[in-house]
């Protein structure tokens, strides 16, 4: 029996317990919720039931807030505490649309001002990437367009908001995300060079070095790109990419690997 012949009930478990999850969820109703005569008052209830997880009341009553106190300061509470609450159920879309909203509408309110509100809408845009899952190939071979939209979200965060407190939190993300990015262009140049197109293979190695200086793949990349300039017989270019390698990253075990390239074409040279 072939392996994926043998992962057919296993997949048929998991969808089953997923989708008898997910059917929990769906056929959940809201309890009945009391509201108060003001403002203040329905939002600490909206506080109290999105602490306890109880999304979907707190959500009636943030809702509330919004439509019936306007022009209440506890109203523009409301609208970021729904983006909490969308974000805590994992509607991750939901959360990036309520969140930049509240950015547009609100520009000089705290929670956009400190960065919390463009910090989740990165976070959430992050929650979309497909995730490394042992039975699915891995997430580096996958379509990167979610990687790309965090990406850029990431970027405009580090640009706008350089004093923040979740300033760590967002260049770590950052940093994951781009190596997910300079990742995905190594599996494709070693897809181009496995069906023996060293050209297209060249392109893509050139554009990592290029694109993702900090991704810290340039040791494994620039060895490859060696590789598969003797691949094409072009030794000079070849012999240069190693030595390079060697002079930038002389500890890394790539370097070391690099060392037997550029004697083994010296013992040619001879």
């Amino acid at each position: 029996m072939s392996r994926s012949l043998s992962l057919i009930p296993i997949f048929a478990s998991l969808a089953l317990a997923l989708g008898a999850c997910g059917s929990t969820t769906q056929k959940r109703s809201t309890r009945p919720v009391s509201y108060s005569n003001t403002a203040r008052a329905n939002y600490k209830k909206g506080m109290a039931e999105l602490k306890d997880e109880n999304f979907l009341e707190a959500l009636k009553y943030f809702r509330f807030v919004k439509n019936k106190y306007p022009f209440s300061r506890f109203a523009t509470l409301a609208e970021l505490r729904m983006a909490d609450a969308y974000y805590a159920q994992e509607k991750y879309l939901q959360a990036v649309d309520a969140y930049k909203l509240f950015i547009k509408f609100h520009p000089t309110h705290p929670r956009v001002i400190d960065g919390y509100a463009a910090y989740r809408v990165c976070a959430g845009y992050v929650k979309q990437i497909p995730s490394d899952w042992w039975l699915l190939p891995p997430s580096y071979e996958k379509d990167q367009s979610s990687t790309r939209d965090a990406v850029r979200e990431l970027a405009i965060f580090l640009r706008m908001h350089p004093r923040s407190k979740y300033l760590d939190k967002v260049k770590k993300l950052y940093r994951d995300c781009v190596r997910k990015l300079a990742d995905h262009e190594l599996y494709v140049a070693r897809f181009y060079l496995a069906r023996d197109k060293p050209k297209a293979t060249i392109l893509r190695l050139e554009a990592v070095l290029r694109r993702f200086p900090q991704a810290g793949v340039h040791p494994e990349v620039m060895l490859l790109l060696g590789k598969t300039y003797m691949k094409l017989n072009k030794r000079d270019k070849a012999r240069e990419t190693f030595a390079q390698l060697v002079a930038k990253y002389p500890k890394d075990h790539y370097a070391a690997k690099a060392r037997l390239y550029l004697r083994y074409l010296d013992q040619q040279k001879n």
